[in-house]
């Protein structure tokens, strides 16, 4: 059985658990905390908010309630932010990447989509694949991928997945993360228990990575844009790995 705050979190919502409330983080957009109130009660949860606090009104929650709370569907999918979200520019210097609705994400990958703005990497679309077909998150540009790639090649190099995840489409402007399908069918349950596997390392070290890309790649601004723009992706994906690995020697991490 679920907890509110465990349904939340799959859903894709920013919150924290405290002893007696949740906190619904500021990292979420001011729409959707109108709109989860409407929702909570169309469910009928019982809730008190202060602030951005939720108090639960009723000990226990029904499973069937919890349910539909984490698989309420999502409206007017995200996609957009021009030219910017792609620009060196934002990537290099920016602590976060754009609030993202969490009703305008679909269930499967929306954790991950704003775990990976939380922390700094840019996404412009995504789709959990409705358990038909793989999922995808499509990045802004080919250095927000290459920066994700080693992050996840550092991190999740031993974890076990339900799917095998990688980029694709790499010789492109957008490229996508997805997955294929490995010992078993498409089944969105096994796909978000992938993605929130790799949302909750990015939202637990958000800060950290933010200061270390800013770190890496803020300086020499007009001749790294140039130089990024000239590589192909397996270039900027060494030089990055290069540049992550003095780092770590400089820091001994």
């Amino acid at each position: 059985m679920y907890t509110l705050a465990q349904a939340l979190e799959k859903r894709g919502f920013l919150i924290k658990q405290e002893e007696d409330y949740i906190v619904f983080s500021h990292g979420n957009t001011p729409e959707e905390r109108y709109q989860l109130e409407e929702l909570l009660i169309d469910l009928n949860i019982p809730v008190q908010w202060e602030e951005n606090k939720i108090y639960e009104q009723e000990p226990l929650i029904k499973s069937e309630k919890l349910e539909k709370l984490i698989w309420y569907p999502a409206r007017n999918h995200e996609a957009g932010g021009g030219n910017g979200w792609y620009s060196w520019r934002y990537f290099s210097r920016r602590e976060h990447g754009p609030k993202i609705n969490t009703f305008v994400l679909e269930t499967g990958v929306a954790l991950l989509t704003k775990a990976l703005s939380t922390a700094g990497i840019v996404t412009i679309s995504s789709c959990d694949g409705h358990g038909k077909r793989a999922p995808l998150i499509a990045f802004s540009g080919k250095h927000n991928a290459a920066w994700f790639q080693l992050i996840f090649q550092q991190q999740f190099h031993d974890t076990v997945f339900n799917y095998k995840w990688y980029l694709k489409n790499t010789d492109m402007d957008t490229i996508d993360f997805t997955a294929k399908k490995i010992d078993v069918d498409w089944d969105l349950e096994k796909i978000l228990e992938d993605t929130l596997q790799i949302a909750r390392y990015l939202l637990q070290e958000s800060s950290n990575l933010s200061e270390t890309k800013r770190k890496l790649f803020r300086s020499n601004y007009k001749t790294r844009r140039k130089m990024v723009k000239e590589m192909i992706f397996e270039e900027l994906f060494r030089w990055m790995e290069e540049r992550y690995k003095s780092l770590e020697f400089d820091l001994n991490i």
